[in-house]
C-alpha cells in the first residue's frame, strides 16, 4: 500500500510538469526579443517566414538558446515552409567587367562624371560584372560589407523586417551605389537589398579597392571624395526626414 501511495504520489507530482504548456522566446532579425509564447504562436510565425531555420530561438523546456531548425517541434514546420518558399536567388557573377561593359556604361553615375576616358578605364578593370534576377537578394542584412555595387540596369528596394514586418527603406534605380558605407566601416550589412526587377550590377570588392588605392591612387582618392559626398548626403537626408518627423510629433502634442 505504501508502495502503491508512492506512485500515485509521484505520479501526481509528475502531472503539472507533464501537462505545462512549454514556452519560447525569439531573438528576431531586429535584434529584438520577441516572447514568451506558446508553440502554436511560433508555428504562426514560422508560417509567416518571422522565423527562419537559423534564428535563435530559447525554449524554456531546455533553458537554452537554439537555432530554430535543431528544435524538433519546428523542424518539420520550416521544412514545409521553406518547400513553398524556394530560396531567393543570391548574385550570380558574369565575369570581369572589362570583357562586359565599355565606359558608356558608367556615364549614368554621377559619381564618376569628373573622371576621363583612361580613368574610367581603369576603374573598370578592378570591377567585377553580376546579375540578379527579379525577387533575387543582392544584399543581406547581417552579412559581411566586403565591397560595394553599383546598379547598371533594374531596380533595387532597401528593405528591413522589424518586429516581424517587411518595411521598405528605399528604392534604388540604375546609376545608384549600394553597400559603401558596410564596405568603408567594415561592418556588416544594415538591410536588405532585393531586386525589383532584373539588374546587373558593377561589384567592386573591399580588396580590390584597396589593390586601386595602391595602384592608382590619383583614381582612388577622386573615388574616394565622390563617394564621400553621396554618403555626406545621405546623412543630410536621413537627418531632415529625422527632424521633419519630430517637428510634426511635436506639433501635434
Amino acid at each position: 500500500m505504501l508502495a502503491n501511495a508512492l506512485g500515485q504520489e509521484q505520479s501526481h507530482c509528475r502531472m503539472p510538469i507533464d501537462n505545462k504548456e512549454v514556452n519560447y522566446k525569439v531573438w528576431a532579425s531586429d535584434n529584438v526579443v520577441y516572447g514568451p509564447v506558446p508553440l502554436e504562436t511560433l508555428l504562426e510565425w514560422v508560417a509567416d517566414g518571422r522565423v527562419l531555420p537559423t534564428t535563435w530561438v530559447f525554449s524554456h523546456e531546455i533553458n537554452s538558446w537554439k537555432p530554430a531548425n535543431s528544435l524538433s517541434p519546428l523542424s518539420d514546420a520550416l521544412a514545409e515552409y521553406h518547400t513553398s518558399h524556394a530560396p531567393l536567388p543570391m548574385p550570380c557573377e558574369v565575369g570581369k567587367a572589362e570583357e562586359s561593359i565599355t565606359i558608356d556604361h558608367l556615364r549614368q553615375f554621377d559619381v564618376l562624371a569628373g573622371l576621363g576616358q583612361a580613368e574610367l578605364e581603369q576603374f573598370i578593370d578592378h570591377c567585377m560584372v553580376m546579375e540578379v534576377e527579379e525577387g533575387g537578394i543582392i544584399m543581406k542584412k547581417g552579412s559581411p560589407g566586403d565591397g560595394l555595387f553599383m546598379i547598371l540596369s533594374g531596380e533595387a528596394r532597401v528593405r528591413l523586417i522589424a518586429a516581424g514586418e517587411d518595411q521598405t527603406l528605399a528604392t534604388v534605380k540604375a546609376g545608384s551605389f549600394i553597400g559603401e558605407v558596410a564596405m568603408f566601416s567594415q561592418t556588416q550589412r544594415s538591410a536588405d537589398v532585393l531586386a525589383q526587377t532584373l539588374c546587373h550590377l558593377l561589384f567592386m570588392s573591399t580588396e580590390a579597392f584597396r589593390n586601386m588605392m595602391k595602384t592608382e591612387p590619383k583614381l582612388a582618392s577622386a573615388v574616394l571624395f565622390a563617394l564621400g559626398h553621396i554618403m555626406a548626403d545621405r546623412m543630410v537626408a536621413g537627418n531632415q526626414r529625422l527632424q521633419s518627423k519630430t517637428s510634426s510629433e511635436f506639433l501635434w502634442l
